[in-house]
């Protein structure tokens, strides 16, 4: 009797499965099962150490989460720590910005078709179903949004997950456009809310906007109603972004005071501030030929650094100052000060 009880059971145990993912050990072998089975490739990019990521695995074993992945997609899981993944993921043209990052390929082309990076509280079925969904829905695919955004399109999903995508890519431009017309949904009462409070840490890639003015503006009140280190992460990440992504060398002398005020109202000192925008400052005071100026924004990064240049940092000075001038004075300062460096 309880060989037939189980006999019974079994059938549903089995359909019953939450996401069956890949037991391929490289992305590339992943590919070529997506390619024979013709489904196309979901990929979660994730770090064993990552509590978010870790809030997921409930998620992944629920049936009706299975259903559409295992129907859809051949499933793949891919650690970071992996010197090889990193790799891999740096060639399928992903700038990862955060733990867990959903990623659909169309395996051929290897295209990206829809993108996402999760947050803690986005660990439901139909959130991961959602995106799923879209990955598999040609209208909703990311080679639409380009258009969709030119037509005008306000819906706020769309933007969103157009700004996400071109995050995930490194598109600094693409992503403002988006976010900007995001924004300009927005009424105030809106931009400290949760969802856009969290969209600052997986979305935004400029700080020149309403939102993130506001949100420098009212640090202290961010500081009351979330996590203050995740406050911190939030404006730092912008400021990094802001300074070495594509946008950096449009940013000007106007948009460079602009992000230097921003920093001092978070509280950084001018030593801090100075160490953030050195090289983008010195860019542009080289490309005006004012090159005094430009080395002075040089000696003032060195006085602000808590110890002596090492060798390394010397001859990153060398090459920066040779690389940008050829004023006769700048580059006598450089070869004695720092060209030098070990071989007197």
């Amino acid at each position: 009797m309880k060989k037939i009880f189980l006999l019974l059971i079994l059938p549903f145990i089995g359909h019953s499965q939450g996401i069956k993912f890949s037991t391929a050990s490289s992305l590339q072998e992943a590919r070529s099962e997506a390619i024979k089975q013709n489904k196309l490739l979901f990929m979660e990019i994730y770090a064993p150490d990552c509590h978010v990521c870790s809030a997921f695995k409930g998620v992944f074993t629920q049936p009706t989460v299975g259903e559409v992945y295992n129907k859809n997609f051949v499933n793949y899981q891919l650690d970071i720590r992996n010197p090889a993944n990193q790799l891999a993921i740096k060639q399928a043209g992903i700038i990862l910005n955060a733990t867990p990052t959903f990623v659909f390929f169309e395996p051929k082309s290897m295209k990206i078709v829809q993108a996402r990076i999760f947050g803690e509280k986005d660990n439901t079925a139909t959130m991961l179903n959602a995106i799923a969904s879209k990955a598999i829905n040609p209208a909703e695919q990311v080679s639409q949004f380009p258009k969709r955004l030119a037509a005008g399109e306000k819906n706020p999903g769309m933007l969103i997950n157009y700004a996400q995508y071109a995050r995930i890519t490194g598109d600094t431009l693409t992503n403002i456009k988006a976010m900007n017309a995001y924004i300009a949904l927005l009424k105030p009462v809106q931009y400290s809310s949760q969802m856009n409070f969290n969209l600052m840490q997986v979305a935004l890639m400029s700080n020149d906007n309403r939102l993130f003015d506001y949100f420098i503006r009212n640090i202290n009140y961010y500081n009351s109603i979330f996590d203050p280190s995740v406050v911190r992460m939030v404006y730092e990440n912008i400021f990094s972004i802001a300074l070495s992504g594509s946008q950096a060398a449009k940013l000007g002398e106007s948009g460079l005071m602009k992000i230097k005020s921003q920093m001092a109202k978070t509280g950084l000192d001018r030593s801090s501030i100075n160490r953030r925008t050195w090289m983008v400052e010195s860019d542009i005071l080289f490309k005006q030929k004012k090159t005094s100026q430009a080395m002075k924004v040089i000696d003032e990064l060195i006085n602000s650094m808590p110890g002596a240049l090492g060798p390394k940092e010397n001859q990153f000075l060398c090459d920066y100052v040779k690389g940008k001038t050829k004023d006769a004075a700048a580059l006598k300062k450089a070869k004695s000060s720092w060209c030098l460096y070990g071989t007197k």
